[in-house]
């Protein structure tokens, strides 16, 4: 933890630090292999307390929805630094299908920590990641999943078609789903989710918000390109400023 600081500490001392993003395979699992524990809350309370100039954001990527705990929380609902945007890749939402996926979790728990997380971090954007046309993936599962992603409202959401890859457990499971479906699939719950960000984009319209400028574009007029703290580089949306 105490290199990962240092290492922090310098990169801010080269260059202008604005912005702290955590990625690993399962960014909530970190301690478990150093002290056998989980340390990320740790963590995050020492890198919001650095006295740097220039850092404004700290963003959490890849988490896994089985590994929160209380502690963890509560360190992201009260450090302003750390941004309110969680990345929570599910992949589905059907018990069926999350089992075939050996994802050791049920759609109970998944909606159970979803309020959890919203009722106690102000201001909350949530990102997930889903998976259509699993083998096995029936109309009903797949309606479930459009229902959920109706229900629940995603700020952000990827969703992609599944793909058979030799040497996967995946790719000899029968009750493959043909290409046409998969595709028809995506379709549909992709423009749900289009009109549910239309909607919430909708709501910030007349408000000011924090934005974290990228990239400065010089022309006849002066072209700014930002994010937002719900924005994760090159896989969410821009704020696009014209002066």
């Amino acid at each position: 933890m105490e290199d990962m600081i240092e290492e922090v500490k310098l990169l801010s001392e080269k260059q202008d630090l604005s912005e702290i993003i955590l990625i690993g395979q399962d960014t909530t699992l970190y301690g478990i292999d150093l002290y056998g524990e989980y340390k990320l809350a740790e963590l995050l309370k020492k890198l919001s307390l650095l006295e740097l100039n220039n850092l404004k954001w700290i963003r959490l990527l890849y988490t896994h929805p089985t590994h929160y705990n209380d502690e963890l929380i509560e360190v992201i609902a009260n450090y302003p630094k750390i941004c309110s945007y969680l990345d929570l890749p599910l992949q589905h939402i059907s018990d069926k299908i999350l089992k075939r996926m050996n994802r050791p979790i049920k759609k109970r728990n998944v909606i159970s920590l979803i309020n959890k997380l919203r009722n106690r971090i102000p201001n909350l954007t949530l990102r997930t990641t889903f998976i259509v046309g699993f083998p096995g993936e029936t109309d009903k599962d797949f309606e479930e999943l459009l229902n959920f992603v109706k229900d629940f409202r995603f700020e952000r959401l990827g969703a992609f078609i599944f793909s058979r890859e030799e040497g996967t457990p995946a790719h000899g499971f029968p009750q493959q789903i043909p290409v046409r479906i998969k595709k028809e699939r995506l379709k549909e719950l992709m423009l749900a989710q289009q009109s549910i960000s239309e909607e919430i984009n909708s709501t910030y319209m007349g408000k000011e918000i924090e934005v974290l400028i990228d990239e400065i574009k010089s022309g006849k007029a002066k072209i700014a390109i930002g994010r937002t703290r719900a924005d994760t580089p090159e896989i969410d949306g821009k704020v696009i400023i014209r002066t």
